[in-house]
């Protein structure tokens, strides 16, 4: 909103000092036009509409601090938001519809994930409601209704278990059961520990302190579920 030389925050000055030995300075002020698409299609991957853009050039000329403010706040309400970063939650979890192979069948009911995924955004569902439901959501206690749909939310969040590559037609039963296994292991991990707990699999983990032991002890868990469609009305 202000170029970097007039802002006092330690993070900027911090820049400064490094730019100007190297004969750089920043760029001024971005305008109306750059700051309304900027916000848009950070917060909802979408060019912003005309609406937003009238209201947005209006409030500027009174107070562009004011407009930013509204701004932002109308695009966090919006639908759209939910849909765009929802998506990058589903890259985590590698959602899908089918489930790959020769055959490619389709994974039944997996859209309820994906809309369930955008309910929780738009309502600022916290991190760690979204992590329980998806370890045991269908085991909680106090399970998070959706009294408007008539849904039990928290047991939608462990249908990312179901979205792995499946053979079309298994010829071993348990090497399948294995390799699903260590799938659901690899995302989980990856996607909520930030790390790679798979290849502890075969031996204690090189560089985080991931054992073999740690690796069979969630391998158990892992295969103590079987996939299922249950009742969430």
């Amino acid at each position: 909103k202000t170029s970097l030389a007039d802002n006092k925050h330690p993070v900027d000055q911090f820049l400064l000092d490094k730019m100007i030995p190297f004969g750089l300075k920043p760029n001024g002020n971005a305008n109306y036009h750059s700051i309304l698409r900027r916000l848009s299609f950070a917060l909802t991957g979408l060019p912003p509409t005309l609406d937003h853009q009238n209201l947005f050039i209006t409030l500027s000329k009174e107070n562009i601090d004011i407009a930013n403010e509204k701004l932002t706040d109308d695009l966090l309400r919006s639908p759209q938001f939910g849909e765009r970063w929802a998506r990058h939650w589903m890259d985590w979890v590698r959602y899908a519809e089918s489930l790959g192979s020769e055959g490619d069948p389709r994974i039944p009911h997996a859209a309820q994930y994906r809309n369930y995924l955008i309910r929780a955004f738009n309502q600022d569902i916290p991190y760690n409601q979204l992590l329980r439901e998806h370890i045991a959501g269908d085991l909680l206690a106090k399970p998070r209704i959706n009294e408007a749909l008539g849904l039990n939310e928290s047991a939608i969040g462990p249908a990312h278990y179901r979205f792995f590559l499946q053979g079309f037609a298994p010829t071993d039963a348990l090497d399948e059961l294995v390799r699903t296994s260590e799938d659901q292991i690899d995302v989980v991990s990856k996607a909520f520990l930030g790390m790679t707990v798979s290849c502890a699999r075969c031996h204690n983990h090189k560089f985080d302190a991931i054992s073999q032991k740690d690796y069979h002890a969630f391998y158990s868990i892992m295969t103590s579920t079987r996939p299922a469609t249950i009742n969430v009305d």
